[in-house]
């Protein structure tokens, strides 16, 4: 196993608790935010409510297939497939309740936020034009972008000042766990120094998300979640 197949690893060992959402904020995983879109949702197409706010089907399906791919799942069984759109209306039920409280805390974006995360975002693709196909890809327009990167920025700050996720580390000992956790019964290990800032980084992901997953749980405790499949 080389360095990289050791942080592939350890990136789903972060995401398999289910509140995948998180770091999708940040691009970096994908699990679909809710649309705010404001096209109607037929009844017979919602299969939740978080305080009012309908999921559609279309969301949960999409849901579960990033889910499945990102842990490496097949819906072999019903069991398999019930557990799958369990986790899936999950983390959709959270990203909602998280996104809703970010919105009431008053934090917002400022346009100066959102035009230097387009610029990184134009400098890693390269040129304009892969940035243009990379929006045409995507289905978006540069608008729809600079609101969802505005929304994310949102959702950032408000769980940074919630949670001081920026404070959050990962000890010597807790980066050698990870590592011997998954370099067991694996060949060809690098040495933990090769990769230990990685796998550092992402222990405290793991960690992040823990927190974010206890948040998301307190929100829902006095929220009216109502599931309807």
């Amino acid at each position: 196993m080389n360095a990289k197949n050791i942080v592939a690893v350890l990136v789903v060992v972060v995401v398999i608790g289910g509140a995948i959402w998180y770091l999708s904020s940040t691009g970096k995983l994908g699990m679909p935010t809710p649309s705010t879109s404001t096209t109607a949702t037929t009844t017979s197409d919602t299969v939740a409510t978080v305080n009012g706010e309908a999921i559609s089907r279309t969301q949960l399906t999409t849901a579960e297939g990033q889910l499945a791919t990102q842990q490496g799942l097949s819906a072999t069984s019903s069991a398999v497939l019930a557990q799958m759109q369990t986790q899936a209306l999950n983390a959709l039920v959270s990203q909602v309740l998280l996104r809703q409280a970010a919105q009431k805390s008053g934090i917002v974006a400022s346009s100066t936020q959102v035009d230097a995360q387009i610029a990184a975002d134009k400098k890693q693709l390269g040129t304009d034009a892969a940035y243009q196909q990379a929006l045409i890809t995507q289905g978006l327009t540069e608008n729809d972008l600079r609101t969802q990167i505005a929304a994310a920025l949102v959702m950032q700050g408000y769980l940074d000042q919630t949670l001081n996720l920026s404070a959050v580390t990962a000890t010597d000992a807790e980066v050698q766990a990870a590592y011997k956790q998954l370099s067991t019964g694996q060949t060809n290990v690098p040495p933990l120094k090769q990769v230990s800032a990685q796998v550092k980084q992402l222990v405290i992901q793991q960690k992040q998300q823990q927190l974010i997953n206890a948040l998301a749980d307190k929100l829902r405790t006095t929220a009216d979640v109502k599931t309807l499949i």
